[in-house]
């Protein structure tokens, strides 16, 4: 594989299970130092451990993404690490399906504090540091639900992924001139655990693929392999782009 990102520290939220993992040992594989940040933090210690017997430099933060101290030393401990921080993919979220006739304040609070304050916190903090290096790349992991409503009524979890989309675009104006590419990847129906527990019948597995032109699910690899390009120098003249990996979804 080639090692484009070989000599470059990357944090990754949310990077124990499911995507933010593929998106670990993409980054990995192509050289880089990592931090897993995720509060299942048994889970991010065994996939460092796996890395690590493959050679990867890996290690874990364990955090709680609701609490913006917490996130601001997540960001100052992955810059610590090896001095700098060249990668920051604010991949964490929680999804939580309900209609907006009962939504909640605790839906609304538990929602936005990870899906997008943290994202905006983390976000601030490494470019912070980004800036004053001359270079950086951001990856924030939007969602088809950022352009289009979810098919089971989320609209809590939409808005938010609705706000990453348009932070991704705010910041990536703001500091582009200043050496730091802000971008995002939106995943499309992809095939996790997460997944398969809400598509939990034949039918409504049925439908979901129905309504994909490609005919399958995406893999977890799909989006590390998106992610991996806006994080190097391939994507150097990629700002404030939201890369949509869905099969075609969206194109219906």
């Amino acid at each position: 594989m080639n090692r484009r990102l070989t000599g470059r520290t990357a944090l990754v939220t949310g990077g124990a299970r499911g995507i933010g993992a593929d998106i670990v040992a993409r980054l990995v594989a192509e050289g880089a130092a990592v931090v897993v940040a995720d509060r299942l933090i048994d889970d991010a210690e065994a996939l460092a451990a796996a890395e690590r017997a493959q050679g990867g430099d890996v290690v874990t933060h364990a955090v709680d993404l609701t609490d913006l101290a917490a996130v601001a030393s997540m960001v100052t401990a992955a810059i610590d690490w090896h001095g700098q921080l060249d990668i920051l993919v604010n991949n964490a979220g929680v999804a939580h399906a309900g209609s907006v006739l009962n939504a909640t304040v605790d839906d609304w609070r538990s929602q936005l504090d990870v899906n997008l304050r943290a994202p905006f916190f983390a976000l601030q903090a490494a470019a912070r540091h980004m800036v004053a290096r001359g270079s950086g790349k951001i990856v924030n992991t939007v969602s088809t639900s950022g352009f289009a409503s979810s098919s089971t009524p989320a609209p809590i979890y939409d808005l938010t992924k609705g706000g990453l989309r348009q932070l991704t675009i705010s910041a990536a104006v703001e500091l582009a001139p200043l050496g730091v590419n802000v971008n995002g990847v939106a995943p499309g129906t992809i095939g996790t655990e997460l997944t398969t527990d809400v598509l939990d019948t034949p039918e409504k597995l049925a439908r979901a693929t129905a309504r994909i032109p490609r005919g399958v699910f995406g893999r977890p690899a799909d989006i590390a392999a998106a992610v991996a390009y806006l994080a190097s120098d391939d994507a150097d003249y990629v700002h404030g782009h939201v890369l949509v990996v869905d099969g075609g979804w969206l194109a219906i």
